[in-house]
């Protein structure tokens, strides 16, 4: 297992830089930059009993340079969800996000997002797997219609020998959705595929920083390719 993992994480990293460019001229591609904090916990200090019970809140912010001017804001998004961990392996979370968007040359509008994950973790010898299956809930503010968006992300990370508390992970997650809807058209939607680095800091603080290559396939056909900068310093409670 532990051979496959490697070859998988080596496969991907020598395919990234080539992942967006090698696309055909119809692919319109672009930067961005995906900036955010998390913090996350648990019940303990209510009640010894639900020490298996989580928090997790996390804002993000999303830029784009998709306007003549250059790099501008085009999304905030505010998480929080709490869950349950059923075993070392095995969590189910519920959660809500609330969604600013702001349009090229359009309106302002916002999302009331609900959604739903069950997450799988399981250690390999020095490398670990992390599933995640997502359902959301799209809802515009203002309308009735619902985006019903399944989504299935895996993420293997390792830790590297040189330095204690650094990992590189390598990860995909294909999203798709139910029904027609305001968002996006029924069926495949949108792929990512990330990879990058964690470093644990003492005092449970935690930095991410590393690369993802998002494709959306539109409704208007002008399908996008953008290669974002994430970052995430999270604080453990």
């Amino acid at each position: 297992m532990q051979a496959i993992c490697r070859k998988i994480i080596l496969g991907t990293l020598l395919a990234f830089p080539l992942s967006g460019f090698a696309a055909d001229s119809a692919v319109n591609n672009m930067f961005g930059v995906w900036g955010s904090v998390t913090l996350q916990g648990d019940f303990k200090a209510l009640s010894p009993k639900l020490d298996k019970l989580h928090w997790l809140i996390m804002n993000q912010t999303r830029t784009r340079d998709d306007s003549a001017k250059g790099s501008r804001f085009t999304e905030n998004l505010l998480f929080t969800q709490v869950g349950y961990n059923f075993n070392q392996h095995a969590s189910l979370w519920l959660g809500y996000a609330h969604d600013w968007i702001n349009p090229l040359d359009k309106p302002l509008y916002e999302e009331n997002r609900a959604y739903q994950d069950f997450v799988w973790q399981q250690s390999f010898g020095a490398y670990k797997l992390i599933s995640r299956t997502r359902m959301d809930e799209r809802f515009v503010q203002g309308a009735s219609e619902a985006g019903y968006r399944p989504r299935q992300m895996l993420i293997i990370k390792h830790a590297l020998p040189f330095l204690e508390g650094l990992s590189a992970y390598v990860g995909d997650e294909v999203l798709f959705y139910l029904t027609k809807n305001v968002f996006g058209k029924q069926g495949f939607s949108e792929n990512r595929i990330f990879t990058g680095l964690t470093y644990q800091f003492p005092q449970h603080v935690s930095l991410d920083l590393g690369y993802m290559g998002q494709y959306v396939d539109t409704k208007s056909g002008d399908n996008l390719f953008t290669h974002n900068l994430q970052a995430n310093i999270g604080f453990k409670f």
